[in-house]
């Protein structure tokens, strides 16, 4: 019978379902053994430790254990590619090597569980129902969406309800970007009734930016209210598109850069 060497010992340790730290340590041992054709006391040792580590008895053990099975079961409930599948996946390759699990690694399982359960699957697709029927929550979402685009809050979440009409945010994503304070006031500011209706001469406050105001020195007649979402969480933040007499191009302005124009028009 041909003598089994450590080369035959690591070749076949490679073909065992190593954790990515044991691959790389046996691969290591692999070169350093084609290199030397010898092995130190410590290295040896430590083969020896994985043989029985991945033996065919415990990898077997372990197929066999309920953890194993509760993971496999999870693992098929959990949103491809989310984090959650990545998560459920690494510790299926952990427990197939036999290795149990922390009591942390133990509480986020058992969080993954409650958002996968039957019951949570149900409330999120009766939420999605809801958001897809509901003009008015769409609204509010793209409203606070476009806010927080140009401040950089929230940037992935805003950019997906903004750009993709096919995505439905989760009923927390949604609170949170619409409840909070900041969402409040554009909310605020968008559906409060014009200071100036269409039709109304206005003059820009002496307040308004100076590139603004050197397109409009004298009355202008607003044309549009809620003509953008506003971009700013502050009192008198709704957009009028307003156009100066005598230009060509009208402008946009919020309404706390306007007041009315006394005496004009009448």
């Amino acid at each position: 019978m041909p003598r089994i060497t450590y080369a035959d010992r690591l070749a076949a340790l490679l073909e065992k379902p190593l954790s990515d730290y044991d691959r790389g340590v046996v691969e290591s041992l692999l070169a350093h053994y084609t290199r030397k054709r010898a092995m130190t006391a410590g290295r040896a040792r430590y083969v020896v430790s994985l043989e029985e580590r991945y033996s065919d008895e415990n990898l077997a053990k372990a197929a066999e254990s309920p953890m194993l099975k509760r993971l496999e079961l999870l693992g098929t409930l959990v949103p491809v590619d989310s984090w959650d599948a990545g998560f459920v996946e690494s510790l299926m390759n952990q427990t197939q090597r036999g290795r149990q699990l922390s009591e942390k690694q133990l509480a986020v399982l058992v969080k993954i569980e409650k958002r996968n359960s039957a019951e949570a699957r149900a409330a999120v697709g009766q939420w999605k129902k809801e958001y897809a029927a509901s003009e008015s929550m769409q609204l509010k979402a793209k409203i606070v969406a476009s806010y927080y685009l140009a401040t950089g809050y929230y940037h992935d979440l805003a950019q997906s309800i903004v750009e993709n009409p096919e995505f439905v945010p989760t009923e927390k994503q949604y609170k949170s970007i619409t409840s909070n304070k900041y969402a409040q006031k554009v909310l605020g500011a968008w559906f409060a009734e014009p200071k100036y209706a269409v039709g109304s001469y206005i003059y820009l406050r002496d307040t308004a930016g100076g590139a603004i105001r050197k397109n409009a020195k004298g009355p202008c007649v607003v044309l549009k209210t809620n003509a953008r979402y506003p971009h700013c969480a502050a009192k008198g933040a709704k957009i009028y598109q307003v156009l100066p007499f005598g230009a060509p191009i009208p402008i946009l302005v919020e309404e706390r850069y306007i007041k009315k124009a006394r005496g004009v028009g009448g």
